[in-house]
């Protein structure tokens, strides 16, 4: 019986750490974005922040995979870390059905999403961890895009505020999602690169000397969760 009980006390303990995991990585996630996000867009120009983001955010996800073993991981941390981007609406005086709002949500989204699914059907292969997370990452940012391009065509056009409201605002509007023709145009242009920066973000978490079962705290994995969740908010009202 004692031993039955210490069982299931170490199951309720191991269930408990990855629950706070979830929120741990996710609030990191959402803390990188506002933090070295903000602090990329202000130095580097507009088309190259996003690309090593690109990098950042696979890198993550292949941590918190290893992390855990759990192939669900990735998705479940977009999970938090993307209604984190929808306090850029009160930091920019927007709707949060504006575009420039409900983007950089989909396209965490559509990263989580992406990495899990490559991750289920690649993840048992028996070859190298390096390359394992190579392809996962190169897998996961090819699918991204696609992702991507499906919430905003779907959901981001019914969601969208009306167009004379945007051009009042004077915010962004993705133009190239209302025809055939720009929805090609954008695969074309952002799957490359999407794969190349996502594979090589892949491939570092895949090489980097984690550990990769520790025994964590929950006080401790609390308490960074806060940490990353102060960092997230003071980064966001003020960079």
């Amino acid at each position: 019986m004692d031993s039955l009980g210490g069982k299931q006390r170490n199951l309720k303990n191991f269930s408990l750490n990855i629950l706070l995991l979830v929120l741990w990585f996710g609030t990191l996630w959402g803390a990188v974005e506002a933090l070295v996000g903000g602090l990329l867009h202000y130095f580097l120009p507009p088309t190259v922040p996003g690309k090593i983001m690109i990098v950042i955010a696979t890198g993550l996800m292949a941590w918190s995979l290893r992390k855990t073993g759990k192939v669900w991981m990735p998705l479940a941390i977009s999970l938090i870390a993307a209604p984190l981007k929808l306090f850029s609406g009160v930091v920019f005086s927007l709707p949060l059905n504006a575009p420039a709002i409900l983007n950089p949500v989909f396209g965490i989204l559509s990263q989580g999403l992406g990495f899990t699914l490559v991750t289920l059907a690649i993840y048992k292969f028996p070859i190298r961890k390096s390359m394992k997370y190579l392809a996962i990452g190169a897998g996961a940012g090819a699918i991204y895009s696609f992702v991507f391009i499906g919430l905003v065509a779907g959901p981001g056009m019914a969601l969208y505020l009306p167009m004379e409201a945007i051009q009042e605002l004077g915010t962004k509007f993705p133009y190239w999602a209302r025809s055939v023709s720009g929805l090609m145009g954008f695969a074309s242009s952002s799957l490359p690169y999407s794969a190349i920066v996502a594979g090589l973000g892949g491939l570092l978490a895949g090489v980097l000397p984690f550990n990769v079962h520790p025994r964590l705290n929950p006080r401790l994995l609390l308490s960074g969760s806060v940490l990353w969740l102060t960092i997230f908010f003071v980064s966001s009202l003020t960079i």
